[in-house]
Order: C-alpha cells, then sequence, then structure tokens
C-alpha cells in the first residue's frame, strides 16, 4: 500500500468514526423519528467503514 493510499484509508476511517460519534451523542435527546433517521445514518456510515476497511487487504496485496 502506498503512503498515499493509506492516508486516504485512515481520513476515510476518521472520517467515518466522527460521523458516527456525532450521531451518537445526537440520539440521547432525539425525537423518535430523529432518532430513526440518526440510525439510519450510522447504518450507512458503518457499512461505508467496513467497506473501507474490507479494501485494505487488496491495497496492500494481502
Amino acid at each position: 500500500m502506498t503512503d498515499e493510499a493509506l492516508r486516504k484509508l485512515v481520513h476515510d476511517v476518521n472520517s467515518k468514526c466522527s460521523s458516527l460519534k456525532g450521531a451518537a451523542a445526537l440520539l440521547k435527546d432525539a425525537a423518535p423519528a430523529e432518532r430513526m433517521e440518526l440510525l439510519r445514518l450510522m447504518a450507512e456510515q458503518a457499512k461505508a467503514l467496513a467497506a473501507a476497511l474490507d479494501r485494505f487487504p487488496r491495497l496492500s496485496g494481502g
């Protein structure tokens, strides 16, 4: 994996984790409809995070 590819992966992971952390913080005081939207967004970010990490072995030749 090149340094640039690794930097992009780290940025992607950090970004998605930040989104999940922010949504989790809002979840506590959210109205029911807003909670559903936050949970949907969290699931979407979790799937994107898993996909980004799943690409890691292919990028590193593993």
